[in-house]
């Protein structure tokens, strides 16, 4: 099987969005929108994927068998790279880092929630002590990711994005409804765990 191959990028970049129409399952890792509108027909003939409406929008998501589907694809894409090794490695390395993320992100979003705390405060202290020191780490493991499956290419740029916008604007750190650093984190953490075959 050709790693490459659209449906597995296809019920991948679901997996990772959670719930997205076609556009942006498409670009999550640049396909042709056509094509992966048929991949996601045809997961959707075999039980892999339904698409749905919440909220006033209308997306798609994967099934129970869809997720399965999905790490049956991986797996093999990862064994056709030999990349296993490798991968457990970078998990390794990443692991103690995702521990600092998610506790400064928490940290953040608890004093945000705290009476007397403005969205500003604390940033400036995370951003030099966790989220700078984290994202120079990443761009080494992304480079070992990339040499195994060139798919995980991207997240850097998008983590310093997020970081630069944060500047300015401090919900850029931890907010949902935007590509934040902690969901670019999160995303990240899915995807290496997802190869990998390791539950959260």
């Amino acid at each position: 099987m050709n790693a490459q191959q659209p449906i597995l990028l296809t019920l991948h970049a679901v997996r990772l969005l959670g719930f997205a129409d076609t556009e942006p399952v498409a670009a999550r890792f640049r396909q042709d929108p056509d094509d992966v509108e048929q991949c996601l027909i045809a997961a959707g003939a075999n039980g892999w994927a339904h698409r749905t409406s919440f909220g006033g929008a209308r997306g798609w998501s994967l099934t129970v068998a869809g997720r399965k589907e999905n790490e049956r694809l991986l797996e093999e894409e990862l064994n056709i790279a030999g990349g296993h090794p490798a991968l457990i490695g970078v998990h390794a390395d990443f692991a103690p880092l995702n521990e600092q993320v998610v506790a400064a992100c928490s940290k953040l979003q608890l004093q945000w929630l705290s009476a007397g705390h403005r969205p500003g405060d604390g940033i400036a202290e995370q951003t030099e002590q966790t989220f700078k020191p984290a994202l120079t780490s990443l761009r080494d493991l992304e480079a070992r990711l990339i040499a195994v499956l060139p798919r995980f290419s991207g997240y850097t740029k998008r983590l310093e994005k997020a970081l630069a916008n944060a500047a300015t604007e401090p919900a850029w750190l931890t907010a949902t409804d935007r590509d934040s650093f902690h969901r670019v984190w999160f995303e990240l953490h899915e995807d290496l765990i997802a190869t990998l075959g390791i539950r959260r």
